[in-house]
């Protein structure tokens, strides 16, 4: 939003997240990061000029990329004992296999931990021509919604579309001009019990100018655990971003629905608004405000979140966070009312 940009000019994904493109690498080496952090063991490329930022590329055919993020998390909770853990709360690395270069593609993201490593995405995708369509085939993040990177977002933790819910289907999708749109079929359930006998439907469309963007996602399923047993969600979203001088905001809000025979109609709704100031070179701030409505039809019940996280990059492949986190709930349910701290060393490529 900042930079007018879509999710595929920065990430691999067409719907983003995940492994970054080499301008994404580039991108945030450089433009985001407030300086430069020399080797002492790697000439220049010409006399009197810096090093090149590297981006993960080995070759034309194949190229790498990593995440990991070390945590000291801090948890407070009204009459229980504070806690203050060190963890190591994600790592992954990405495998980009050009097998034909900008038209067809192998694609695997590999979480390593926290516990078993287990494939997040893994691909078949193809180009047309002109780049404008794609197709994909296999296990990958739905298309629904923004790709926040907080999978405990209302919007993400709520909806079940997250980094931790990548489904096997296929994907195809449309990339024209300030358009983007993509349809996929899943299994549904993400994976879990499921008898295979419906699929799980997600539609996304956006538009993006370079000083906004505005879209929708739908989402349907319906699980057959057993005969005569079918439950169905679905949920509806809008989404949008918008920069304001310094300040780029983003905002989602979502309508779920589940019903079936074993379980009463349902209604919730989650939303968030979060704005983004660029406060010097490679230091942001972030201000997010989320609320959660777990049943329509009861009241009293919802819940709110207030963060306010500090992020800065000083060179390449490095960024440091540190935030709070202010919960809000009915007052019977203390876990759900716990203010949260923490700091955490990002290193990507």
């Amino acid at each position: 939003v900042r930079m007018g940009a879509k999710c595929s000019l920065c990430h691999v994904n067409p719907t983003g997240g995940g492994k970054r493109t080499d301008f994404g690498a580039v991108y945030g080496s450089s433009t985001l990061a407030e300086g430069r952090l020399d080797p002492t063991d790697v000439p220049a490329a010409k006399p009197g000029e810096a090093p090149e930022i590297w981006t993960g590329r080995i070759s034309r055919y194949f190229s790498l990329g990593a995440d990991a993020r070390m945590n000291l998390d801090s948890v407070q909770i009204a009459n229980q004992p504070d806690t203050l853990e060190f963890r190591l709360r994600n790592a992954q690395v990405y495998l980009d296999l050009q097998i034909v270069p900008g038209r067809l593609s192998l694609y695997i993201d590999e979480r390593l931990v926290p516990g078993n490593a287990v494939s997040r995405e893994a691909y078949a995708l193809l180009w047309s021509r002109e780049r404008t369509l794609y197709v994909k085939a296999g296990r990958f993040f739905l298309p629904y919604g923004l790709r926040l990177e907080d999978d405990s977002a209302f919007i993400r933790q709520v909806s079940g579309v997250n980094f931790n819910s990548s489904d096997d289907g296929v994907e195809t999708g449309v990339e024209s001009g300030p358009w983007s749109a993509a349809l996929a079929v899943t299994n549904g359930s993400a994976g879990g019990a499921e008898s295979n006998q419906s699929k799980q439907t997600s539609l996304l469309g956006s538009f993006n100018r370079s000083s906004w963007r505005a879209g929708a996602s739908y989402n349907w399923n319906k699980s057959t655990t057993t005969p005569g047993a079918d439950s169905y969600r679905r949920m509806y979203n809008v989404f949008g971003g918008l920069r304001t001088g310094p300040i780029a905001w983003l905002g989602e809000v979502d309508h779920i629905v589940d019903s079936g025979p074993a379980i009463a109609r349902r209604e919730q709704r989650a939303s968030l608004i979060e704005g983004n100031l660029e406060l010097v070179k490679g230091l942001n701030m972030k201000v997010t405000y989320e609320h959660f409505d777990p049943s329509h039809a009861i009241a009293e019940d919802e819940r709110e979140r207030y963060s306010l996280v500090w992020e800065y990059i000083p060179f390449q492949h490095t960024q440091f966070r540190i935030g709070y986190r202010d919960n809000k709930a009915p007052p019977q349910n203390s876990a759900q009312n716990a203010n949260e701290l923490f700091a955490q060393w990002h290193v990507f490529f």
